[in-house]
């Protein structure tokens, strides 16, 4: 919970790409947690490869509120993920889903950067703040959320890393895309039942075609997900969290190959019996992927 005392900076929205050969890799939250992996079987000509070059890139957070486990046993605010990376001299538009009721900031020194993230006006319904700069110098550049925040338990979560601070791993010219998600249980509201359904965070993004997708899910649920496309040749299923508050996390790269917007959905029964609301309804456990060229 906080007050501002920031610039707000906002601008253009990014767009990257996808459709075409998959790779599977697993970084896990705890050591008990493996990701199942597939690949898919759509091949990228070399001169598709020659032709793409990385023109923006598209980096999206989640900040949940009293939702990650600290040292302390105690849940914490939270920004997922922390630490990410981006690509030098690449414009980027940051988009940051806010589902804490509460203002914060995306603040870095180093990156020029002083961002004012307004808070959720209703619960499970996100505040989608958007901003754009351009990292000039490439290395591990701080950042932190420069408001009051964490329910007044110390500040635990502004001075731990992986919390309301963390690290943009700003990464030498090359042609690569990163895409971060979040799932939690019980995270979005439906107007259509009045009720909290399972969702990803986003659930829809865009990818440029030709270049590698690296796609990192972070899932605070106990239960199992996975992102699942035919069009895509994606069949990525994400473990669940060990216990409340301490998620999974599972990477996967594709190659987009095709223009288009795809489908993808969660393959495993979720939602919590609700009728499966959140798998049938776009924006919850399914949602779409437009790569562009």
């Amino acid at each position: 919970m906080k007050k501002a005392l920031l610039i707000a900076a906002a601008v253009p929205a990014l767009f990257l790409a996808g459709c075409g050969t998959t790779s599977n890799s697993t970084s896990n939250a705890n050591p008990s947690t493996a990701a199942t992996n597939t690949t898919a079987n759509t091949s990228t000509t070399a001169a598709t490869t020659k032709k793409a070059a990385l023109s923006k890139q598209l980096i999206t957070l989640t900040i949940l509120p009293g939702a990650h486990l600290g040292t302390d046993g105690k849940l914490h605010d939270t920004y997922i993920p922390a630490d990410f990376k981006v690509v030098q001299g690449v414009p980027v538009t940051l988009k940051i889903y806010n589902y804490d009721d509460g203002e914060h900031s995306f603040t870095s020194k180093a990156l020029g950067v002083n961002f004012l993230v307004k808070g959720s006006t209703k619960k499970g319904v996100a505040k989608v703040n958007t901003f754009t700069f351009t990292p000039t110098k490439a290395g591990k550049m701080d950042w932190h959320c420069a408001m009051k925040c964490d329910g007044g338990m110390q500040s635990y979560a502004m001075t731990h890393d992986g919390y309301m601070k963390g690290v943009v791993d700003v990464v030498p010219a090359n042609n690569q895309q990163y895409i971060d998600l979040t799932i939690k249980d019980g995270l979005k509201y439906a107007a259509k039942d009045g009720k909290l359904h399972d969702a990803y965070s986003p659930t829809d993004f865009t990818v440029q075609k030709g270049i590698p997708v690296h796609v990192t899910v972070t899932n605070y649920d106990t239960g199992e997900h996975s992102m699942t496309s035919s069009t895509l040749g994606l069949n990525q299923v994400m473990k669940g969290a060990k216990k409340t508050g301490d998620p999974t996390t599972t990477t996967f790269t594709f190659t987009p190959t095709k223009d288009g917007t795809f489908d993808w959905h969660c393959a495993i029964s979720c939602d919590g019996g609700m009728s499966s609301y959140s798998m049938t309804h776009q924006g919850y456990m399914k949602g779409q992927i437009k790569v562009v060229g």
